[in-house]
Formats: C-alpha cells, structure tokens, sequence
C-alpha cells in the first residue's frame, strides 16, 4: 500500500522539528520524486511561483535556507 510506503516520510516531514503545511508536505513529496516546478505546479494546479514560494519555506523549516544543499537529495536523505 503506498500509504504505508510514504506515511515514515510524511510523519517526518510533519513532526514538531519541521512543522510543514499539508501543502508543503504534498510539495515536498513531489520534490523527491523529481519533479520540476512546472510539473507541481501543473499536478496541483498552482503557479510556479507558488510552488517556488512553499520550496523557500520547505528550505527554511528544514534548516537549508541559503546552503548549497539539493532539496531533492535532502529529502530522500531523510526518508
């Protein structure tokens, strides 16, 4: 069930540490997945600048603002 495959990710993403929105936990989830912005910005019907503010804010909670750290390698790093 994929539920159960994502839900450890999820959980982390969710926790008091990070405390991301659900928006930001969906964002986040593709972002791992390897999808551009345009890609999110299409599935969830959002602009690409929205989809660019929620990355800021996902950098931000995680502690990888202004570092030379990729948010997708971060992110599966995690998992």
């Amino acid at each position: 069930n994929l539920n159960n495959i994502v839900s450890p990710f999820i959980d982390k993403l969710t926790s008091g540490l990070t405390h991301l929105t659900p928006a930001e936990v969906r964002i986040a989830s593709l972002v791992k997945e390897g999808m551009t912005n345009k890609e999110i910005a299409e599935i969830l019907l959002l602009s690409k600048n929205t989809i660019l503010f929620h990355r800021y804010n996902i950098r931000k909670k995680l502690g990888i603002k202004n570092k030379k750290i990729n948010l997708r390698s971060h992110l599966q790093a995690m998992d």
